[in-house]
């Protein structure tokens, strides 16, 4: 039995759903907003929430690893959620491709 096999994992998009680099895709978890982006070849997963306002990150603009809230400016980075010159984070979820789907590892 692999860690997909466990409750925690949830499909939450096939792969071809997901866009190109720098834009993101929102996507449900058990009723909790995924926000999923394709950068260097990886797939992030974060709550699709910013920590300041709570404006939706799959709408915001990602360059260099990070992802710029539409609202306020606030830089999230893909890698551990955290802000950059902010305060504050935002939850990352462990994210795989297994047959052409996308999984989210929930806590």
């Amino acid at each position: 039995m692999t860690d997909l096999d466990t409750q925690d994992w949830v499909r939450v998009a096939s792969l071809s759903d997901i866009p190109d680099e720098g834009i993101g895709y929102p996507a449900k978890a058990d009723g909790l907003g995924i926000a999923i982006f394709r950068y260097e070849d990886r797939l992030y997963a974060l709550e699709d929430l910013c920590p300041h306002l709570g404006f939706p990150l799959s709408e915001g603009m990602m360059q260099f690893g990070e992802v710029i809230c539409g609202w306020h400016g606030w830089h999230v980075r893909l890698e551990d959620g955290r802000c950059g010159r902010e305060r504050g984070a935002t939850k990352v979820f462990p994210c795989e491709v297994r047959n052409g789907d996308v999984y989210v590892k929930l806590f």
